[in-house]
């Protein structure tokens, strides 16, 4: 079924992808790039020249926008009605991910966060082989301990990085909690999709047709509801956007005037002000 007003939304759907689209195209123009000499981060890497906190950042960007691509063309393609909506989850996490970790002003609580964040991942990562016939002959024990004797060499306390799951980490970062943009309820909604909860694909969807099979149940046809998932675009625009204002004022050698403030805009450019 197409919705009547379907060019309209492909249009609007579009110019959200063409925004995050040309971020990527900044990002992808500097391979391999660091941060610049009298940067932020450059401190981080001096003190830390083993993990740089600008590749991961440009990576999880990079992810992001991928996530943010493929959503749009399951739903610009009208065959989908749900996946499109996890995807987003995805580059929530991923765009979330990066700004979390760029986003403390001082290197230690940076450092505390790159430290804790690469653990973590092979901490997780030893979980995903146990219980498999694959052998990592010791590396993730390795890898989770050099992090830990890292952090003691460095001087910093591991739990100041601790994330506490994604979910504290997208409330952590959330610039507009409590608003019908907020970062951290749209990741909720994408996040019970992932997981295929009722409520969250009664929310995500709109109800076309129905008709009564037996008794207690009845077969529903449902399309995506394309006003919800603008919105949740939007917000992944925006927080892509975050992630790259951040990379910017972290990797740029000062002095710089780039700070990060945010400002509401209507689809038409006007400011708007936050309810």
């Amino acid at each position: 079924m197409t919705d009547p007003n379907s060019a309209d939304i492909d249009r609007d759907i579009r110019s959200e992808l063409d925004r995050v689209l040309e971020i990527g195209s900044l990002v992808e123009q500097k391979p391999g790039h660091h941060a610049e000499p009298n940067s932020d981060l450059a401190d981080d890497e001096a003190r830390f020249p083993d993990i740089w906190a600008a590749s991961l950042a440009r990576r999880g960007i990079l992810y992001a926008v991928e996530n943010v691509e493929a959503a749009c063309t399951l739903m610009l393609n009208w065959q989908w009605t749900t996946p499109q909506f996890a995807l987003l989850r995805a580059a929530y996490e991923s765009a979330g991910a990066a700004v979390w970790l760029l986003m403390p002003e001082d290197v230690d609580t940076r450092l505390a966060r790159l430290v804790w964040q690469h653990r973590e991942s092979w901490r997780y990562s030893e979980k995903a082989y146990s219980g498999t016939p694959l052998d990592d002959g010791g590396e993730h024990q390795e890898r989770q301990q050099w992090a830990t004797e890292a952090a003691q060499k460095l001087g910093i306390s591991l739990a100041a990085g601790r994330s506490g799951g994604f979910e504290n980490l997208i409330a952590s970062i959330d610039d507009l909690p409590g608003h019908p943009e907020s970062l951290l309820t749209a990741w909720r909604i994408c996040s019970g999709v992932s997981h295929a909860k009722t409520w969250a694909l009664s929310t995500v969807t709109a109800e076309v047709d129905s008709k009564p099979m037996y008794e207690h149940g009845r077969m529903s046809a449902r399309v995506p509801n394309t006003g919800l998932f603008l919105t949740e675009l939007a917000i992944a625009r925006r927080v892509v956007q975050q992630a790259w204002c951040l990379y910017r004022i972290r990797t740029t050698g000062r002095p710089h005037g780039m700070t990060l403030r945010l400002e509401l805009r209507d689809r038409g450019g006007n400011v708007v002000q936050a309810d």
